[in-house]
């Protein structure tokens, strides 16, 4: 259900969630004045957010950091979300399958999140991906167009 949203609000959000309760993994944000508002489902890309934020803190363990940056590509017309760790990081084989239904490195859990999240981004026209985080940990980027 697009409407038109700020997407820095509803990152905001999502994040308010984990700072409120993690006091040992710090969660830091770099918002960007640059995003227009543009047509998006708030609820869905918070789903997709609160998600990433879980996997993030979850493999940074008991301490490590969290860092959120949200940007825009002026001539692409694109958002950008990027979701960073200092974990342990995510081999190459996980990589490869991390969208998939029913797939996880984590010993609970149903293996559905970032299938969800995956098939929330494209129902936006966007695409999500994981990097390494240099020198440690996962990185995931998203990119949302503003015209769909």
């Amino acid at each position: 259900k697009p409407v038109p949203d700020d997407l820095n609000r509803v990152i905001k959000e999502a994040i308010t969630l984990y700072q409120e309760t993690q006091n040992n993994v710090k969660v830091t944000y770099f918002d960007s004045d640059e995003v227009p508002e543009f047509s998006f489902d708030g609820e869905q890309i918070k789903r997709v957010m609160i998600n990433l934020l879980d996997n993030a803190i979850t493999a940074t363990g008991d301490s490590g950091e969290v860092v959120i940056n949200l940007g825009y590509d002026k001539e692409l017309e694109m958002a950008r979300i990027e979701v960073a760790d200092d974990g342990e990081g995510i081999s190459s084989e996980d990589k490869k399958r991390l969208f998939e239904p029913y797939f996880s490195t984590k010993s609970h859990g149903t293996g559905l999140g970032l299938a969800i999240v995956n098939s929330i981004i494209q129902d936006h026209n966007g695409f999500i991906e994981a990097r390494d985080n240099k020198p440690r940990g996962t990185r995931f980027i998203i990119e949302l167009p503003l015209n769909r």
